[in-house]
């Protein structure tokens, strides 16, 4: 199934802006078409109103009849519109036509109210089938001596209001539809010109070599700055990763290449040995073999928490229980065992990556156990914490470290004297799970002789 291509930059803005002229568009339509109506019935009430009361003027008592004289004046003003047809009524009392068209309709009051003197009314009505204006305004008269109201009504078509109100609105919207065709075209270039810093900023990319993570100094307006920043700042993460992994690979290699080659040194020995010095060169093989799987299983450890750290996938997790699984890898479970928790906490709940953990604690106790464990003094691990977080001192009796080497020891590969067994790397995997959960890990001088590694995780 073929994916749809998604719209460009350009476009998107483009059609956001193009349906929000369209919006306007519509809106200052309805306001011109309401403006044009209106303009037209007022110019032409004025008509309707002029011909009404060019009638009534004529209208006398003669004889105590009503006598109309229509003058052709009158209904010859709306002769402007020769489209329309035009209609009119002269009522006197009683609802009764005096002349005209008998059937025009009233207004919708039953009656007619009497209005203030020469006061005009106007409404719309259909009328044989048309929209018709009326325009109606009345006069106080009186026949055989009883006061009466006569009234004039004049109507004319709509033909001609809304080819004017038609006309007002195309006048009105033509230049703004232009002005609307030259703004979306000014959007359409406007925004190509505002995305090419961003177009620089890909060529730039595109031209350079795969190892080429230096910062990109393309100009590029400041709302793109930010963007930039970033790729920047994520660049140079890349380039620290990968100077990390070249320096941990040189490293490995070197450190792996001297327990190498004394296997193949004592294999090669081993096949020219007599039969009394075969057994300690098969035991200079296994204690080499042990130092390589022990490296290899160090570098793994290293490569799953430096992993783990960047990732920062925290779970719930229980810090006493942490320590007891470290415990019970390392160093066992029996009675009599060389390692020692003691805490006053039943549960030390927190968030983190319980994996990454275990492995520092194992690394920690492991070293314990290497260098400072003796029959008379076990490894003691004590727990302790607040509402800040957590605090574990894993401490031994061992000869310690000197206090200038105790920043040199958390770096790969380095140990304080060519004698000092281990490959280097336990300490610099667990200040970097450590740190990873926000905490921090120190050395100092036990009291008594011995070392204590000060372990403190704050809750996340």
């Amino acid at each position: 199934m073929l994916r749809r291509r998604p719209l460009s930059l350009r476009a998107r803005l483009a059609t956001i802006m193009a349906t929000l002229f369209v919006l306007g568009m519509i809106a200052l339509y309805l306001v011109a078409q309401g403006y044009g109506r209106s303009a037209a019935d007022r110019s032409f009430d004025r008509l309707l109103a002029g011909s009404a009361i060019s009638i009534i003027e004529t209208v006398s008592i003669v004889d105590d009849h009503i006598q109309v004289d229509v003058p052709y004046a009158a209904l010859d003003m709306l002769s402007a519109a020769p489209d329309d047809r035009v209609f009119y009524r002269v009522i006197g009392p009683g609802n009764r036509t005096v002349t005209g068209y008998p059937d025009l309709p009233a207004p919708s009051a039953p009656t007619f109210a009497p209005p203030a003197a020469d006061a005009i009314r106007f409404f719309d009505e259909r009328y044989r089938g048309e929209q018709v204006r009326f325009a109606i305004v009345g006069r106080e008269i009186a026949v055989s001596g009883n006061p009466g109201w006569v009234w004039v009504q004049v109507g004319q078509t709509r033909l001609a209001r809304e080819a004017v109100a038609r006309e007002t609105v195309i006048g009105a919207l033509a230049p703004i539809a232009a002005m609307t065709l030259l703004a979306l075209a000014a959007v359409w270039f406007g925004i190509g010109g505002a995305l090419r810093p961003l177009r620089r900023v890909g060529d730039e990319l595109s031209a350079r070599a795969p190892a080429d993570l230096r910062p990109i100094d393309a100009p590029v307006p400041a709302e793109l700055q930010p963007l930039v920043d970033a790729i920047n700042e994520f660049m140079r993460r890349l380039a620290d990763s990968i100077d990390t992994l070249k320096n941990f690979i040189a490293d490995a290699s070197h450190q792996m290449r001297t327990p190498l080659a004394a296997l193949l040194a004592q294999t090669q020995a081993a096949q020219d040995d007599k039969p009394r010095e075969l057994r300690r060169s098969l035991q200079a093989i296994e204690r080499n073999g042990s130092k390589l799987a022990h490296l290899l299983n160090q570098l793994l450890s290293d490569a799953t928490v430096a992993h783990r750290a960047d990732v920062r996938c925290f779970d719930p997790m229980d810090i006493r229980d942490i320590l007891q699984e470290a415990i019970r890898e390392t160093a066992g479970v029996s009675e009599g065992s060389d390692v020692r928790l003691r805490t006053r906490l039943t549960v030390a709940p927190a968030n983190g990556d319980r994996l990454v953990l275990v492995e520092a604690f194992k690394n920690l106790i492991h070293n314990a156990m290497r260098h400072g464990a003796n029959q008379e003094a076990p490894i003691e691990i004590e727990l302790t914490g607040d509402d800040s977080g957590y605090v574990v001192q894993i401490s031994d009796r061992g000869p310690g470290i000197p206090a200038a080497e105790r920043e040199r020891v958390f770096e790969r590969f380095v140990r304080i004297g060519p004698d000092t067994p281990g490959a280097g790397i336990g300490l610099a995997i667990v200040r970097r799970a450590v740190e990873s959960h926000g905490g921090t890990v120190t050395l100092i001088d036990r009291h008594g002789g011995g070392l204590t590694v000060v372990v403190r995780i704050p809750l996340l």
